[in-house]
């Protein structure tokens, strides 16, 4: 899969989404509806068909579990490289736009989210706007990850912390 990962960038704050154009709004309309049809397709095939139809980008050998949700705004900001596993019920969020009153302490923002080649997700794992999952990382079920995860690295809690490097057990 070519390397080339959009820029995190400003969005609208909450209350300016609603000036959307027909365009947008179409396009949130496309996202969401295959978005529900992949969330609960039992085809792993047409989970990913769906979720590329989306704008995801993914790779190959990639297993994608049922009722996943990827974001639904700007799920072109999602990157799973080759042989990357996310089980059920995981959580891909690549964007946060809260209500303007909070814009002096939180900006409105997507960042993309990077999941690289060989890395688990395992279930109900959520994974927070602008993290990169290194090559063969595990994150531990139910984990909520905010920062990025090196390369062979097992991480797991809330927030997700490291649990150990087994990059030597690999070799």
């Amino acid at each position: 899969m070519e390397q080339v990962f959009k820029n995190e960038k400003e969005i609208p704050y909450y209350e300016d989404t609603q000036k959307r154009n027909i365009g947008q709004k179409l396009k949130k309309i496309k996202n969401t509806l295959l978005g529900n049809m992949a969330y609960s397709c039992p085809v792993k095939k047409l989970r990913i068909i769906f979720h590329r139809w989306r704008g995801v980008h993914i790779g190959k050998e990639v297993y994608i579990g049922i009722h996943c949700f990827f974001d639904n705004l700007y799920p072109e900001y999602i990157y799973i490289f080759d042989n990357v596993s996310i089980n059920a019920d995981c959580m891909i969020l690549v964007h946060f736009n809260p209500m303007k009153r909070f814009s002096p302490i939180l900006p409105a923002h997507v960042s993309p989210v990077i999941i690289n080649e060989g890395a688990i997700i395992a279930v109900r794992s959520t994974i927070l706007p602008g993290v990169k999952i290194g090559k063969n990382a595990i994150v531990s079920a139910g984990s909520v990850v905010e920062k990025d995860v090196p390369d062979y690295t097992l991480v797991q809690g809330n927030p997700a912390k490291k649990v150990t490097e087994f990059k030597y057990l690999m070799e």
